[in-house]
């Protein structure tokens, strides 16, 4: 039986990117590679736009409005109502914030970074999986057209 698929986008917050105007995009230059390393993200992050009303450490912040709170909200919501006190209170600085999202985000990506080197140095076994994928999405492929000719009358052969 056929199932409608249903739209996954829309249901995903996006991301404001690092400049804090645009959409996170790669070709904007406002993003996080998945395959940057620690100090590229470090980096990447301490450039990232924050609370523009904020000058010194213990300024009182707006992080609904900040760039990188909304990071924090992404990748760290065990730390992200700590973090949106101690901003509203003055009491952690921009770069102690940027610190803290580099971390959680380096921590997300070393998986895979290290995933990455280990398919890196074998192709042989990148052909392989890519060989095994393509034979199992034609079987999959063949099955779901001949549901779908059959669902539409269409079952000529």
């Amino acid at each position: 039986m056929l199932v409608e698929p249903k739209p996954l986008v829309g249901d995903v917050p996006r991301l404001v990117g690092l400049d804090g105007n645009n959409k996170m995009s790669k070709s904007l230059g406002n993003a996080i590679d998945l395959d940057s390393t620690q100090e590229e993200v470090s980096e990447k992050i301490n450039k990232a736009t924050t609370d523009p009303a904020r000058i010194h450490k213990t300024d009182i912040g707006h992080p609904e409005i900040c760039p990188v709170y909304a990071y924090h909200q992404a990748f760290r919501k065990e730390g992200s109502d700590e973090i949106y006190e101690s901003c509203k209170k003055g009491q952690i600085g921009c770069m102690g914030c940027k610190q803290k999202i580099t971390q959680s985000i380096n921590d997300l990506l070393e998986p895979m970074r290290e995933r990455r080197i280990v398919y890196q140095n074998d192709s042989k076994k990148v052909d392989e999986i890519l060989m095994a994928g393509t034979e199992k999405a034609r079987l999959v492929a063949k099955e779901t057209m001949q549901e779908v000719r059959e669902a539409m009358s269409m079952n000529y052969f």
